[in-house]
């Protein structure tokens, strides 16, 4: 498998692709995997697709960009899981293209070959959610353009425009998902460090970075969801807690096939002597950008397996440099079918729970599960004061609150008139037929929103507020 690969030819992308694809074949046939990220993010795609507006009609720390790419896929199809899996292979087997080919031209390894990117398709499969489409995936194309942009500043081959656009491709990354804000700081140090950037070019690396947040402050100025833009996305970490999906231990025992590997490989690399000065460059910028992406997944606020999409590049490019220089072919052979068959294992292990592995990974807590609600709010327009958006998995999402730390700010405090007036404003657009009130909020609300008290009964001993006239008698019958 590995010979197949190690020869400078394109068209072995498709052996890649058809890998990438082969390895999502059983998670697409048996189904029934939605993740809790993925449901936030395809009731996102819906509230816009019916026209709202983001951060105004739907309250959310999700990238703007990232939203418009679910946007466009919920208004062409209806919570179809396959499909973002589909969309998540092409777009992997792209960086892989893309990682593989600025490899090249900068001569990283001693031979041209397409193994760096058959180890990107590998480490594309070592968690089950690596399968969907991201933010953290969807960012992680413009990280990748912007790496090959340093690499060509490293060779003294840059020109201002290349200098421009690493920026603006850092700045679109940020859209699609803030913390790649980091990645700005460890190219400003390969910069400074590897390719002794002036004065005059740090500032137009800074300009490319801020023009694509300026543009997007703009658009949402001219639709006057400026405040909000800021509010919910750009400062949202001043006040939103961490609540991470899995804990940094178990973020560990995800990654311990590739980072036992990037161990071996970082010790083969330091007993060899061989690589040109521009090669020990290049090594050192990805233990940069290993570094920056290391940095993100300790402080990401929702911290989940898909975080960890952003150490394939560096292992990708490491663990291929310890493959390149085992002499022995047969048993470089052996070592890469090892490898590829742990990666794949283990994220089937984590998702069908052999092993325990779903146990001391944390990952059954990232599932979708049943809830009490189900019989009352399947088919229906629902909004839940409360943090469990298991409620959506057969429901739609009515009024803006869709995450809980954004929306309490202002439910909680409808005491202060300019909050009451915005919670009468989302109830009234868009009329929920079930109201879930886990935080004991609808008595204040009732108090403050005549409409609220008249349109809506509440269950008998439940925390369940039901719209008149709606066709619910034999699930509510229940209650």
């Amino acid at each position: 498998m590995l010979t197949f690969f190690r020869v400078n030819d394109p068209y072995r992308i498709l052996g890649i692709f058809i890998w990438i694809v082969l390895t999502r074949l059983l998670y697409l046939w048996i189904g029934g995997h939605l993740t809790l990220p993925e449901l936030n993010w395809m009731l996102v795609g819906e509230k816009l697709s019916e026209g709202h507006r983001l951060y105004v009609g739907v309250w959310d720390n999700i990238g703007p960009l990232s939203a418009l790419v679910y946007r466009m896929v919920e208004s062409v199809t209806d919570r179809h899981q396959w499909v973002y899996v589909i969309l998540a292979a092409l777009l992997t087997t792209y960086q892989a293209l893309v990682f593989n080919n600025f490899l090249l031209s900068k001569k990283a390894y001693h031979e041209s070959t397409y193994v760096p990117a058959l180890v990107y398709g590998w480490l594309s499969c070592f968690s089950f959610d690596f399968y969907t489409l991201s933010p953290v995936l969807l960012s992680l194309t413009w990280v990748l353009l912007a790496m090959r942009n340093i690499f060509y500043r490293v060779e003294s081959q840059s020109r201002d425009e290349r200098v421009l656009s690493t920026g603006l491709f850092l700045g679109i990354a940020s859209l699609f998902y803030m913390p790649a804000v980091v990645f700005m700081s460890s190219t400003f140090i390969a910069y400074l460090l590897y390719a002794s950037i002036s004065p005059r070019r740090f500032l137009l690396l800074l300009f490319g970075f801020a023009l694509p947040l300026l543009l997007a402050a703009t658009y949402f100025f001219s639709f006057e969801s400026l405040p909000a833009f800021i509010d919910q996305y750009l400062v949202s970490f001043r006040y939103m807690s961490s609540q991470p999906y899995i804990s940094l231990t178990a973020a560990l025992v995800i990654s311990a096939v590739p980072l036992a590997f990037l161990l071996v490989a970082f010790y083969k690399l330091s007993q060899s002597r061989r690589y040109t000065n521009q090669q020990a460059k290049l090594q050192r910028i990805m233990v940069l950008k290993l570094a920056a992406a290391a940095v993100i997944i300790v402080f990401a606020k929702d911290r989940a397996p898909y975080h960890l999409w952003l150490l394939v590049p560096p292992l990708a490019f490491f663990i291929t440099h310890f493959l390149l220089i085992i002499r022995r072919l047969w048993l470089a052979e052996i070592i890469a079918f090892a490898f590829a068959l742990l990666l794949v294992s283990n994220g089937y292990a984590m998702l069908f729970g052999l092993f325990s592995l779903d146990k001391a990974a944390g990952t059954a807590a990232l599932l979708t599960r049943p809830t009490a609600y189900d019989e009352v709010v399947a088919g229906k327009k629902v909004v839940l004061l409360g943090d469990d958006l298991n409620v959506y998995r057969h429901a739609r999402l009515a009024t803006p609150y869709l995450d809980w730390q954004l929306a309490s700010r202002q439910l909680e405090e409808v005491s202060y008139f300019e909050n009451l007036a915005q919670v009468y404003v989302g109830f009234s657009e868009d009329m929920p037929d079930v109201i879930i009130d886990e935080a004991q909020l609808m008595p204040r609300l009732s108090e403050r929103i005549p409409v609220l008290r008249d349109s809506y009964q509440k269950l008998r001993n439940k925390d369940i507020y039901i719209k008149k006239g709606i066709d619910g008698s034999q699930s509510i019958g229940k209650y």
